[in-house]
């Protein structure tokens, strides 16, 4: 007997090509499309309804708000199942406490959030991506995510204010930035990158501005 059982619905796989059918749900995984009998714990009648696999959003900042809104709204809403975050360069860690309001007002301009809905959201029960990371699955968000590091995120929780200001890291800063990759990636260096080629990098990303 299957967990859940949708019945009579329009149905795409994402060919292009639709069928009626309905679909067989066990262990939270589709166990059988078409014409699959009726014993379902839960049986749903989506007659007139479509049925389609999960929206990846490729791009999304959702790096703060999941620390207070596991739904993510309104993405879920709209048929997103998987989100991608920490884009543009940007998110909220590593967050070395001394810089976290300089971390909120640089996605307050760039990405243009609420500044004062950030202060008073975000949950701040972690320093490095590895704590963060735990905190977002102890929030059990609603959608499946993939969280980026964010160059301009570590260039900031190295450099702090001149991060916006000063294009070339010292060297010391640069080896504590791939220190930091490192640790967020599970290495112990940046495979492939010359430090020139990640300060290169890091200026494309970098926005030139400084957050008021």
């Amino acid at each position: 007997m299957y967990d859940l059982l949708i019945r009579g619905a329009t149905v795409s796989t994402g060919s292009g090509a639709t069928r009626a059918a309905d679909v067989a749900v066990s262990n939270s995984r589709i166990a059988a499309i078409g014409e699959v009998g009726s014993q379902a714990a839960e049986v749903v009648d989506a007659g007139g309804l479509a049925v389609m696999p999960g929206i990846i959003d490729i791009h999304t900042h959702y790096d703060a708000q999941v620390t207070w809104d596991p739904t993510l709204s309104p993405s879920p809403a709209l048929g997103v199942t998987t989100a991608v975050m920490g884009n543009c360069g940007f998110g909220i860690v590593p967050s070395p406490p001394p810089l976290r309001d300089l971390i909120m007002r640089n996605l307050a301009v760039v990405e243009g959030m609420d500044l004062d809905a950030l202060r008073a959201g975000i949950n701040w029960e972690f320093q490095s991506f590895a704590e963060y990371l735990a905190a977002v699955r102890r929030r059990a968000p609603y959608a499946n995510l993939a969280v980026f590091v964010g160059h301009s995120a570590v260039r900031t929780a190295v450099m702090g204010e001149d991060a916006s200001v000063r294009k070339q890291p010292t060297s010391e800063e640069m080896a504590e930035m791939k220190r930091l990759y490192g640790a967020n990636i599970g290495e112990t260096s940046v495979p492939g990158m010359e430090p020139d080629t990640i300060s290169k990098y890091a200026l494309n990303i970098l926005l030139d501005f400084k957050p008021e």
